[in-house]
């Protein structure tokens, strides 16, 4: 799992043992709130624990590890908590942003990564002083098909 310091440019790699993982997940999933803002930054931080249990080739590692660095070098997502997984080349953005544009930034980069075959955005946008939130477009339609 990679989550990406909130204050730092720098990408912090953390590696969790996968049982307590599935722990912390089933946790997370099974707590009920009034606030629908704290339900959906559970649901992400789920869904990044989830993501981290799956393998990766070697070539994706390499096409996670490309999506790191020029992130690095675009000076990287501020005040996020985000898993960036790769399987089969396809690229699964997962976590919390705190804006709009970091999702564009982020699918440009995976965009650009050579090996990636396709992207899905899972990420959901949070205002921490009013609470609201957006899922993905993705994760939109999924949940209000038309």
């Amino acid at each position: 799992m990679q989550t990406y310091c909130a204050t730092a440019k720098n990408v912090t790699e953390i590696r969790l043992d996968p049982r307590i993982a599935e722990t912390i997940e089933l946790s997370l999933r099974a707590q009920t709130s009034g606030s629908p803002a704290a339900a959906a930054f559970n649901r992400a931080l789920a869904d990044i624990l989830g993501a981290s249990k799956q393998a990766e080739t070697p070539a994706d590692a390499e096409i996670r590890k490309a999506i790191s660095a020029e992130l690095e070098v675009k000076g990287g997502i501020p005040d996020a908590l985000i898993d960036v997984s790769v399987h089969g080349g396809v690229v699964e953005l997962r976590g919390a942003i705190r804006s709009q544009y970091h999702r564009l930034k982020l699918c440009d980069v995976a965009n650009g990564t050579p090996g990636v075959k396709a992207i899905h955005d899972h990420l959901i946008w949070m205002d921490h002083d009013s609470g609201a939130f957006l899922l993905s477009p993705e994760d939109s339609r999924a949940s209000n098909p038309s």
